[in-house]
């Protein structure tokens, strides 16, 4: 597995995967099915699968005076995915300028200038960008 922590330095070989979004916080049954998703679309496509999460967990930027929320460390996430086949890994650095970008700047920058997904999987609550304001139905448009 390559792992990428920043979206402008994704090579050729790193692009063009089923890409799995979310901040998998404990890898659990519910994440396991969205990343099993992705995995199984880049098998009947034969293309690779990616994993895009966040560190630190966005919870940790809005709020840092509450306790930790983290219910697996990060290195404890990363060999999880390792030991589910995923290919790359994108851990975005969560910080003031992540949480500024509008969901359209994500899908441009993120989605299709630095990972040209083809396609994606995401759980039904999935929300993205400046003020929550992306979700599922916003990726189904793009």
């Amino acid at each position: 597995m390559r792992i990428y922590r920043h979206w402008q330095n994704v090579p050729a070989d790193g692009r063009g995967a089923v890409v799995a979004i979310g901040n998998f916080d404990g890898v659990h049954l519910g994440h396991q099915e969205v990343i099993g998703a992705a995995s199984h679309l880049a098998e009947a496509r034969s293309l690779p699968l990616a994993v895009v999460t966040f560190d630190p967990h966005p919870r940790r930027f809005f709020r840092p005076d509450d306790p930790p929320f983290q219910l697996t460390p990060l290195r404890g996430k990363v060999r999880r995915f390792e030991s589910m086949g995923i290919d790359s890994l994108l851990l975005i650095h969560f910080d003031g300028e992540v949480s500024q970008a509008s969901p359209q700047k994500f899908i441009d920058r993120v989605l299709v200038e630095g990972l040209r997904a083809r396609h994606l999987t995401v759980g039904y609550d999935f929300v993205f960008g400046k003020g929550r304001k992306g979700n599922v139905e916003t990726l189904q448009g793009w």
